[in-house]
Formats: structure tokens, C-alpha cells, sequence
């Protein structure tokens, strides 16, 4: 098995999670930002990362590989539970990938890719200002329990990215909202978050 990721990418580093937590080995290959690998453009037609490769079969949908690493693997109880956990799961999952990501994007990416690396003001107070609305919409979901699936589970992988960016690249966890703040500091504290993080981010967090 192979995947293809670039280690500051949240779809890619969410696999890689994963794939420690469930002691999968694969071959990794690591893609620089905007570098056009052969193998990508030849394989995948949305030419990016990541990208699994299993025999035969070429993923490239993050989401779709961890279902499928789920099914193959299920001694993994990333994905376990009852069938009203695992949908639970799943809906954090999309709800990372698609309202989480898509509220931190143009941030990141403007500290990432500007001369001073640093975001304009308005840029910087209406994405903290969304930031701190999910954290609090999280906090009620997470309410009591210790972690958003049965036990740490794909829900997990695919947040845990995403809250490591957003305080990397300067933006804070709420005053409030101690139970999340716990279930971050609970989940840093594995070692598939120290094995995954990758060392070009602008903050080291592993200590958080």
C-alpha cells in the first residue's frame, strides 16, 4: 500500500493519523506544495493529494480512504460503535472537512503564501470570529464525553488537523468551552499527533 500527501495538508495529515492509530504500514510519499507528481497526474483526475494506493485500486478522496481503511482494517475501532456513533462520526467528519476547512482556507493560506506572513486584519477578525462560533458548536456536541466517537475515532483524525493549523498559524482556542479545550489536550497527548505533525508548520503546538 501507498499514499501519496503533502504533511501539512489536512486531508493528507488526517490519513497518516489514522494510519498510525491503526498500526498500518504503508509507503509514503511526500509532495512538496505545488509540485506536480507523475504518479498524481497520471492516476488521480483531480491531481492532488492524497492519494492511496492499494493494488489495483487508486483513492483519492481523503474521506473515501479512511471509510475504506475502516472496512479493511476494523481492529482499528476507528470507526466502531453503534450505527447512531458511526453516523455521528461520519457528520463530524464531513462537517471538518467541508464547514471547518472551508472557514480557515483563504487564512491560512494568506499567512502562508504572503510576504509577511501575516493575514490583513479583516481577514484575521472574521475567520476568528468563525473559528470561535465552531469551537462553541464542537463543545456542545462533544458535551460530557471524552472523545466525539465511541473511543478516538475518525472524527478525531480529521479535527485534530485542522485545530493544529489554526493555533500554527496564530489563531487561539475560546476562553470557554473546557471540555473541547480537554478533548485537544487529550488527543495531542497520543502519539499518532507527535508521529504526524509535520515539521514545517510556523509553530510547533506538540507541547500545547
Amino acid at each position: 500500500m501507498k499514499l501519496y500527501h503533502r504533511p501539512d495538508c489536512p486531508f493528507c495529515w488526517k490519513v497518516r493519523i489514522f494510519l498510525i492509530e491503526a498500526g498500518i504500514d504503508v509507503q509514503e510519499t511526500a509532495i512538496k506544495l505545488g509540485e506536480r507528481h507523475p504518479d498524481i497526474m497520471a492516476n488521480n483526475p483531480n491531481g492532488t493529494v492524497p492519494m492511496f494506493v492499494d493494488g489495483d485500486l487508486i483513492l483519492w478522496e481523503s474521506a473515501v480512504i479512511i471509510e475504506y481503511l475502516a472496512d479493511k482494517f476494523p481492529e482499528s475501532t476507528l470507526m466502531s460503535g453503534s450505527p447512531k456513533q458511526r453516523a455521528e462520526v461520519r457528520q463530524i467528519h464531513s462537517y471538518s472537512d467541508h464547514k471547518l476547512g472551508k472557514s480557515l482556507f483563504p487564512y491560512i493560506k494568506q499567512v502562508r503564501e504572503s510576504a509577511p506572513h501575516k493575514a490583513t486584519d479583516e481577514l484575521y477578525q472574521s475567520t476568528s470570529a468563525a473559528w470561535h462560533e465552531i469551537q462553541k458548536r464542537l463543545a456542545i456536541i462533544l458535551d460530557r464525553r471524552d472523545f466525539f466517537g465511541a473511543g478516538f475515532s475518525a472524527a478525531e483524525c480529521a479535527l485534530i488537523p485542522r485545530f493544529a493549523l489554526a493555533l500554527a498559524y496564530g489563531l487561539t482556542l475560546s476562553n470557554g468551552n473546557h471540555n473541547l479545550k480537554e478533548w485537544f489536550r487529550r488527543c495531542v497527548k497520543r502519539p499518532s499527533f507527535a508521529g504526524s505533525y509535520p515539521v514545517t508548520l510556523p509553530r510547533d503546538i506538540t507541547e500545547y
